[in-house]
């Protein structure tokens, strides 16, 4: 770490850098909570939450590619080259958001208990709105990148007629 530079990291990657970070601190908030608010059932008041280490694979998996993505950025400022990182930061991100939103979209509901409406409340939680926006930004910094690093390809021209391409 001696040699890193943070003027060197553009704002694209702190971008990155930053939604890896944060994305590994928000995996300890609520991702998923249950919680009741009656005596209809039998018994008192309770509510209990899960983080994203508690949900499984599709809980700690996005977290570990943005991580990952944010370790990768980072690398060519300490001195080691990484090929196509901008197009393996972008695998990464998108590859968390998918992961997030099939997480989110699979969550449990009181009907799927068959508690219908009997005062208990589930669904994701704050963590999980906080970890898909990191890894939204994240994605998008990452197609920002990958844009940015296309358009600094000079186009090839053309080989003149008569000669093997």
């Amino acid at each position: 770490m001696a040699n890193f530079d943070p003027k060197r990291v553009t704002p694209i990657e702190w971008a990155g850098i930053g939604a890896g970070a944060l994305a590994f601190i928000f995996s300890f908030f609520s991702w998923y909570s249950v919680s009741y608010d009656g005596p209809s059932l039998g018994f008192a008041s309770f509510d209990q939450s899960a983080s994203a280490w508690s949900l499984g694979i599709g809980g700690w998996l996005p977290i570990l590619l943005l991580v990952a993505a944010a370790v990768i950025l980072v690398l060519p400022h300490v001195g080691t080259a990484v090929p196509n990182l901008v197009t393996i930061w972008l695998g990464l991100a998108a590859a968390a958001v998918v992961i997030l939103l099939i997480r989110w979209l699979t969550l449990p509901s009181a009907s799927s208990y068959g508690l219908g409406d009997s005062g208990i409340s589930v669904g994701a939680g704050f963590g999980l709105y906080l970890g898909l926006i990191a890894a939204i930004v994240s994605a998008v910094a990452a197609g920002l990148a990958f844009t940015n690093s296309r358009k600094a390809v000079p186009p090839q021209a053309p080989p003149a007629p008569g000669y093997p391409a």
